[in-house]
């Protein structure tokens, strides 16, 4: 399958998978199946990942549970309803590393971060050294 072709999420389990420390048949026993069918399933797009496999396959791919997690419930649920769960509930779609940035600024601000403002943005940069 053309990669154009493949879902969102067929298209990430794919890109980790061939980054992962382990061969298809491996990510497929940590996911508690016995071939790595089911895997190539995922990643043509032909099977949805059980939402109860979502946590072990991240696992296994090394890739960030909650984008994963989401990817899994919009492939399952309509758009329509995603957005009335992810209105209820509130996805994080943010990366791990992500989330290590909100928990560095909170901590510096204590606990409570400021707007970011131009000012604020451009000595942001000048800290990374980006610029843009």
């Amino acid at each position: 399958m053309l990669v154009e072709q493949q879902t969102p999420i067929a298209r990430f389990i794919q890109e980790h998978a061939e980054r992962s420390y382990y061969s298809y048949e491996e990510i497929a026993l940590l996911c508690g199946f016995k071939t790595s069918d089911m895997i190539h399933a995922f990643m043509r797009g032909e099977r949805k990942v059980p939402l109860d496999k979502v946590a072990p396959l991240a696992e296994a791919l090394g890739c960030d549970r909650n984008q994963l997690f989401v990817h899994a419930l919009k492939s399952w649920f309509s758009p329509e309803l995603f957005n009335q769960l992810e209105e209820c509930f509130g996805t994080r779609q943010e990366s791990k590393a992500e989330r290590g940035w909100i928990a560095a600024l909170r901590e510096i601000f204590g606990g409570e971060v400021p707007e970011l403002t131009g000012k604020m943005r451009s000595r942001l940069r000048i800290l990374t050294g980006i610029s843009r």
